[in-house]
């Protein structure tokens, strides 16, 4: 474990679950311009985890840059050559093929091909 690693870990074990508390509430807006709630599934154990993240848009293209890379496991899911996910934008869930560039090193963006919807 990283130094100084208890600050990030309180603020996960606190902050996220309000966080995600308020981006499936009504009062959604008050942050769901800039944070959304990503659903990735584990390779290996094939769990379901949840947990905001900042993010931007471009049409059908959602872009998270993972902010402290190495002290998260999540993105590591969706290297190679990634992985369906779920993704609360606002107040709609939608799915996507996300996919995660770069290394604890350079810094890790994972880029989130959002499906067209069916008719």
């Amino acid at each position: 474990m990283p130094a100084g690693h208890a600050p990030f870990a309180v603020f996960n074990r606190v902050g996220n679950p309000l966080v995600k508390g308020l981006l499936r509430s009504p009062l959604h807006g008050l942050a769901s311009g800039k944070l959304a709630l990503i659903s990735v599934t584990g390779r290996k154990s094939g769990d379901v985890f949840t947990f905001p993240v900042m993010y931007t848009r471009d049409a059908d293209v959602v872009t998270v840059v993972v902010g402290w890379p190495e002290r998260k496991v999540w993105w590591r899911n969706l290297t190679g050559e990634g992985a369906p996910v779920r993704i609360r934008l606002g107040a709609v869930d939608d799915e996507g093929h996300a996919v995660a560039e770069g290394d604890e090193a350079t810094g890790v963006t994972v880029r989130i091909s959002l499906a067209p919807p069916t008719a």
